[in-house]
């Protein structure tokens, strides 16, 4: 039976409610592609909670049209629900659909925590004020869309017809009668407890919109100047990673290596990857050892990203290429440093500023141990700067000249097994 895989509580809000989950923030659609997504999944569990409110005012009042509007709510829900989801997936990479998508979910909330207000008020007066609430929720979705032009327009709406509710609805105040003549009636209404309460109302509700607009502000301006740095990022990124893969191409090519360059480096991983087993190393350090030996000459960086989409794959992608040009580039200069040191030993041109710094620095022991190895195998071989040594002088040559380049422990261990490092290179 397969083992079920456990899915945290925060996997599952990441995947409804994460505005950055899976997008490209620098793509304006993907952006609010995504939060069409998030205020969609809103206003699903908004229906259900409005569902739930009349469902319980329906119990309490018992009253034919609260059933009803029970009734319709939850079909209601799942319709809106699809029609978003199919407006907002269908035309996901359309900014035009998707900016639609986004004026219909704010209409609805706004239409919706209106209609609520409405029923809660008039079908029980004690779930009124539990129902004015919605409205300064569904005013915190709309902010969800980050968009300031998008908020004023609704926050316009809202004063307008909440006033007109306040009026109508919340304290009835066109049926109320007023005595005296016109401006009588007038000032009796400007100095009633209820036009007192309805400014308040409207006060509060203004000064908190002004305090979302100001949030929706701060905060578009934060995403527009982070859009814009990720663009500018994203161009630097691509032109650096252009040069550098030219660089490393020119530079770091495997495919520039000769032959017989590739035989002696795979007799130096040999070589290198034995003393490691006899250094006591575990051996999955051995073999790290002997692939680092030919890393130059078996890995190539490519640092071209045409075939990938997502940008954290894309940057995964890049920092693993980087490393391994970093891999590479530290095992061609213990490549270069042994050349260096045996062309300079041979010339009789040594210098002894240069000596004296690799010896007081020298490399890890891992190092060491490939730099020792290729010492062997490079005296042992044909080059330019000198004819091949048989193994006896090629130890003897070791102990009087180069020592000094390595830790004793490494040096005296090498010599000592050297028989074994004579059979590697003689049967190669």
């Amino acid at each position: 039976m397969k083992k079920l895989k456990k899915i945290s509580f925060g996997q599952i809000f990441n995947d409804l409610f994460g505005f950055e989950k899976g997008i490209d923030i620098s793509d304006e659609t993907q952006v609010l592609f995504r939060r069409n997504i998030v205020i969609k999944n809103i206003i699903f569990v908004s229906n259900l909670v409005y569902s739930i409110l009349m469902t319980i005012i329906s119990a309490i009042t018992n009253t034919n049209s609260n059933w009803v509007l029970t009734a319709i709510l939850f079909p209601l829900t799942i319709l809106i629900n699809k029609t978003l989801k199919n407006m907002i997936f269908k035309h996901k990479d359309d900014m035009m659909h998707q900016t639609i998508a986004m004026y219909i979910a704010c209409f609805y909330m706004f239409l919706s925590s209106i209609i609520i207000y409405m029923k809660m008020k008039t079908g029980n007066t004690s779930f009124g004020e539990a129902g004015y609430m919605l409205i300064y929720y569904s005013l915190v979705v709309v902010s969800l869309y980050q968009n300031k032009k998008l908020l004023k327009t609704i926050s316009y709406w809202f004063i307008v017809i909440i006033t007109i509710l306040h009026l109508s609805i919340t304290y009835n105040m066109v049926s109320t009668e007023f005595e005296g003549n016109l401006l009588q009636q007038i000032g009796e209404f400007l100095s009633s407890e209820a036009f007192a309460d309805i400014c308040l109302r409207t006060i509060i509700l203004a000064s908190f919109i002004l305090v979302l607009y100001v949030i929706v502000s701060i905060t578009q301006y934060m995403q527009d100047q982070r859009r814009i740095e990720l663009i500018k990022r994203k161009e630097v990124q691509d032109e650096f990673t252009s040069i550098v893969n030219e660089m490393f191409t020119v530079t770091i090519n495997n495919n520039m290596v000769s032959k017989s360059e590739k035989e002696h480096v795979e007799v130096v991983s040999q070589v290198a990857k034995r003393f490691s087993e006899i250094m006591g190393y575990n051996p999955d350090k051995c073999m790290k050892i002997y692939e680092y030996s030919l890393v130059h000459i078996t890995k190539t960086v490519d640092l071209v990203t045409d075939s990938i989409e997502d940008n954290d794959a894309k940057f995964e992608y890049l920092r693993n290429q980087a490393s391994l040009g970093n891999e590479i580039i530290k095992r061609l200069e213990l490549d270069r440093l042994c050349d260096e040191i045996l062309r300079a030993h041979s010339y009789g041109i040594v210098d002894e500023e240069r000596s004296k710094y690799l010896v007081e620095n020298k490399k890890t022991e891992e190092e060491q141990i490939i730099l020792i190895s290729d010492m062997y195998v490079s005296l042992r071989s044909l080059k330019s700067y000198k004819r091949p040594y048989n193994h006896s002088l090629t130890i003897d040559t070791l102990k009087n000249e180069f020592s000094k380049y390595f830790s004793v422990n490494v040096f005296e261990r090498f010599i000592r097994f050297q028989d074994q490092f004579e059979k590697i290179y003689d049967n190669f």
